[in-house]
């Protein structure tokens, strides 16, 4: 089978960041990623179509299933396959290897495939968008607790992240929990987690109420308190309440940060990973139209629709700062800009790099590694969205 030289560059890229990874799993890896952005889709038959130019089809497809086989699965059964969980750290380390400032958002959210699997997901929030990075994939509609591999995935990543940056985490109220806060303060990260408006809070030297009760239609309230009825269950917080016009009802979030260190805006920071989301579906790789139901095979399939993203969003920022600079994409160097003042963003970083259907083709794979240019979302910037 022949190899298109892209491919040999994508997989440089991907061998020095999972160097654990066989080299056949590593050229399997590359070669699903560059399909799947040749084809604009991650649905088998569109990738499998998108290669055509390098081997037969019966051939190609069986290559790319095989990639997401079990090792007993395959064709030539074996002991080895594509341990994903092992691919969480490298996968952020990637991310971040040319990071800039010391702030960092995840966002912690579930998104479903029909009533098949539900995808537990940990994504960088980046420039409107969302990476995810780590994941887990379950049964949908099937009794058990999803804390405990949430808590797995936070070790996962944990090495990944240096002391000195400051982390900070969102999750819908729907994924609020006691245990999960008093990790995440273990961890030296800062919960941003949303609240039920029915939970009790007590703000300092007031009397207790419920959260909803601190606003009204069209106002906003920080302060520092105590949340919950129960001695023994009471958490000291920082409550951000806010209620806009556009909003049937206030929304409510809890953080460990000092009242003058938040914003209100911060929470506006977790529709990224709704935007992030669609990028995997509908807008971008179309995941909501895969067939498959086994959460092994899911998991790694979702590796390739992360570093997928995660390389669209690369050429997309390289083309947003070329274009800031006038010049053409291919002649950015330095991929980096000094910080410029927050404005809304007319395209998305997405489909502005998939604007550019040939730039693998045009010049190479090196624009992957263009992460470089990831600036900090900035948590006090969520005007980017």
């Amino acid at each position: 089978m022949r190899v298109p030289s892209e491919v040999y560059q994508m997989q440089a890229s991907i061998q020095a960041y999972f160097p654990h990874l066989r080299a056949a799993q590593q050229q399997g890896l590359a070669w699903w990623v560059y399909g799947v952005i040749l084809a604009q889709s991650a649905c088998e038959s569109a990738v499998v179509t998108a290669l055509l130019a390098w081997g037969q089809w019966h051939a190609l497809r069986q290559r790319l299933r095989e990639w997401l086989y079990d090792g007993a699965d395959k064709a030539a059964a074996c002991h080895t396959q594509v341990e994903v969980s092992q691919c969480f750290e490298p996968l952020l380390r990637w991310v971040l290897s040319g990071w800039q400032g010391r702030e960092l958002a995840l966002a912690l959210d579930v998104t479903l495939h029909h009533d098949r699997v539900a995808a537990l997901v940990i994504s960088v929030l980046y420039r409107g968008s969302a990476i995810p990075v780590a994941w887990c994939i379950l049964p949908a509609n099937t009794k058990g607790s999803w804390m405990e591999p949430i808590l797995g995935l936070l070790e996962r990543l944990r090495p990944a992240l240096p002391a000195s940056m400051q982390v900070l985490l969102l999750a819908d109220r729907g994924l609020w929990s006691p245990r999960l806060w008093r990790r995440l303060r273990q961890l030296h990260w800062h919960p941003l987690l949303g609240v039920q408006n029915h939970m009790t809070f007590t703000p300092d030297g007031r009397e207790r109420t419920v959260a909803s009760a601190l606003v009204a239609s069209g106002q906003a309230w920080v302060g520092r308190g105590r949340l919950g009825m129960r001695k023994s269950t009471r958490l000291t917080v920082t409550l951000i309440a806010a209620w806009t016009a556009e909003q049937e009802e206030p929304w409510a979030v809890v953080t460990d940060l000092a009242p003058t260190r938040v914003g209100i805006g911060w929470y506006a920071l977790r529709m990224w990973v709704e935007l992030g989301f669609r990028a995997l579906k509908g807008m971008g790789w179309q995941w909501q139209r895969t067939r498959r139901t086994d959460p092994a095979r899911v998991a790694r399939y979702w590796l390739v629709l992360a570093v997928a993203t995660h390389w669209v969003l690369s050429y997309g920022t390289r083309v947003e700062e070329a274009q800031s600079r006038g010049i053409d994409p291919a002649r950015l160097r330095l991929p980096s800009l000094p910080p410029q003042p927050a404005r809304p963003r007319v395209i998305s970083l997405f489909p502005l790099g998939l604007s550019y259907p040939h730039a693998i083709r045009l010049h190479g794979a090196d624009c992957g590694p263009v992460c470089g240019s990831l600036l900090s979302p900035g948590p006090t910037h969520p005007q980017d969205f």
